[in-house]
């Protein structure tokens, strides 16, 4: 804790020894009772100010997950003997600086304007109080720390646009009325009645029987190149990661097993699309990973990448028919005619060439 005498303070101090000096010169009684008065003032704000406890704490409340380039207010309690105050937050949030600000209340809020992604530091606190009398300013760190998680925008796909057609074919079955009548077998003795599928029956004049497996909900890969080389700067892997979770989203609503893959080291957690804000937090923490991880992938697969890294090179080598490649980068870079290739365009995709 840092103290100074604010304006009242240096005076009254000076009025005391001013008086005190004349006092002591002119021998007159009268002077020493003003000095007291004004030098007391002074003593009794200073120990207002150590005896009194202020508390240390600092009450962050910020969302689960906010959203990048999206201004929001992040609600902060103070101890309550900041009220009246001021306040000025530090946070990882850079450039941006805080200047003091006067607390009305422990209860106020920091204001964020346009966060981009990932996850930033809310805190250190510095906070001025002066003692009852108005004579001592303190200045005091508060270390409780918050965290702001930032996600990355998202932009709403239609499902048509995002799926290759070999991964279209498979949602196309999906849902339908009855997709438990396209897996029947022949009656064999022993099967219970309540089996015997009638409508099959009647098609194929024999007595068919349900085979009561339910449909495998189709499955679907999306890659996304987080290899530092793979990617021109910092800015345009944060498109990447907009794009991929903007990818997942679309696909996940479909009612779709989705898998996510790294051509990094791991960072993606198998929750990582139990929901919305799940997603969201994870994409928060992605960062460019150093050391590559070959995983290979089978069947209509959904490619993010920029530049492309070698192992996501490898990829490309090896997609299936029905993948689809979204490039956020604009180079003229070609992959295979079997794939359907779409420029990710900052959030406006295009097809810039479908399979032959």
């Amino acid at each position: 804790m840092r103290l100074r005498l604010t304006v009242r303070g240096v005076a009254l101090a000076c009025a005391a020894i001013g008086l005190g000096v004349a006092a002591y010169w002119t021998l007159q009684g009268a002077f020493l009772v003003p000095a007291v008065l004004a030098g007391g003032v002074v003593v009794a704000g200073l120990l207002l100010l150590i005896l009194a406890p202020a508390g240390r704490d600092v009450d962050w409340h910020p969302p689960s997950v906010a959203v990048e380039g999206v201004d929001l207010d992040v609600p902060v309690r103070l101890p309550d003997a900041y009220a009246g105050g001021w306040w000025r937050p530090q946070t990882s949030l850079d450039p941006v600086t805080f200047s003091w600000d006067r607390l009305e209340s422990s209860a106020t809020h920091l204001r964020v304007y346009a966060p981009h992604r990932g996850v930033h530091r809310l805190g250190p606190v510095r906070v001025r109080r002066k003692d009852p009398l108005g004579a001592w300013l303190s200045t005091r760190r508060l270390e409780t720390l918050g965290e702001l998680v930032v996600g990355p925008r998202v932009t709403p796909l239609q499902a048509s646009a995002v799926l290759g057609h070999g991964i279209d074919a498979a949602v196309s079955r999906v849902g339908q009325g009855d997709l438990v009548d396209q897996l029947v077998r022949d009656y064999r003795p022993g099967d219970p009645v309540r089996r015997i599928h009638w409508r099959q029956t009647a098609r194929h004049g024999d007595l068919m029987v349900r085979q009561e497996q339910p449909p495998a909900t189709p499955r679907v890969v999306i890659v996304l190149d987080t290899l530092a080389d793979g990617w021109r700067d910092d800015d345009e892997f944060d498109e990447g990661v907009r794009a991929f979770a903007s990818l997942c989203m679309a696909v996940a609503s479909q009612g779709l097993q989705v898998e996510v893959q790294e051509t990094g080291v791991a960072q993606l957690g198998d929750g990582v699309l139990a929901s919305r804000t799940a997603l969201l937090d994870a994409c928060a923490r992605l960062e460019v990973a150093r050391m590559a991880v070959d995983r290979g992938t089978q069947g209509p697969t959904i490619v993010v990448t920029g530049m492309g890294s070698q192992p996501m090179q490898r990829i490309l080598a090896d997609l299936d028919p029905g993948s689809t490649v979204w490039s956020v980068t604009g180079d003229d870079r070609t992959v295979a005619r079997s794939v359907r290739h779409v420029r990710w365009n900052a959030g406006h995709p295009y097809d810039a060439r479908r399979p032959a």
